[in-house]
């Protein structure tokens, strides 16, 4: 469990009620099934217009990793890792880690290892993990796009509902029983967007956006690695051009 995103949505939603309360109108001043329709349904149906079917079914999915841990090891444990790895082969050959690679839980090391493993050349091995790497980019990418657009979207379907809201306001003045409904539309459905946009969407988007670069980095030196490998340079020289990968406040603590 990743505590900060949750800390954030505990926290951030905590406060939101604590306010509510102690403004002293309770609850359900602040419920309006108007303004849940106009921004919630709004909001998923514009991301349902503007993104692909087979994207969508791994939002439930996306949102989930917000909360996980990045299971990629750090960028020193990983290069050191691919050092061991690189050692070991030299003493004792490419097949002495078999078994190793196997065991793996990172699907992009073991499969970059295994090719390894396989006997592969270096420009092969580097083409196909870019190729891995880059459809891995653009579905990160898309994903973290959905949850960019579900916050600019519910900001502007509570900004819609707050015209809503005023234009019936302003159409019904001459009956005082009108107005306030019609001002209750006005003014929460600008806070659904406010809150969706920025206590779900913004939070989500954030962390996928984090963990995506983690990943990267430790994806591009897992191919620095297997590339160097396979084309059998010295350990120094892949020590050297690993960490220089690190990024720099890693690198000053080294």
């Amino acid at each position: 469990m990743d505590k900060t995103t949750l800390a954030a949505f505990v926290g951030g939603w905590g406060l939101i009620a604590l306010a509510i309360v102690l403004g002293g109108a309770g609850f359900g001043a602040y419920i309006d099934i108007p303004s849940v329709i106009i921004v919630l349904g709004g909001t998923t149906f514009v991301t349902v217009g503007q993104f692909e079917a087979k994207d969508l079914k791994n939002f439930s999915k996306a949102f989930g990793i917000a909360f996980k841990e990045v299971q990629v090891a750090t960028t020193p444990e990983l290069i050191e890792k691919i050092i061991t790895y690189a050692t070991n082969i030299k003493k004792n050959g490419v097949m002495s880690i078999e078994q190793t690679v196997l065991d793996e839980p990172d699907p992009f090391f073991r499969e970059a290892f295994s090719l390894l493993v396989d006997g592969t050349k270096p420009d092969v091995v580097e083409s196909l993990l870019e190729i891995k790497l880059e459809h891995m980019e653009n579905r990160h990418k898309t994903m973290i796009g959905i949850f960019g657009n579900i916050g600019g979207t519910a900001g502007a379907m509570g900004m819609a509902g707050t015209l809503i809201g005023l234009v019936a306001m302003l159409a019904n003045l001459s009956d005082p029983s009108a107005v306030g409904p019609a001002m209750a539309v006005a003014l929460l459905t600008t806070l659904y967007g406010a809150l969706t946009g920025t206590l779900v969407a913004g939070i989500a988007e954030s962390k996928l956006e984090q963990k995506h670069t983690v990943e990267m980095i430790a994806s591009q030196i897992t191919i620095q690695g297997s590339v160097m490998i396979a084309a059998e340079e010295s350990i120094g020289n892949i020590k050297m051009k690993l960490k220089s990968i690190m990024p720099a406040s890693q690198q000053e603590e080294e």
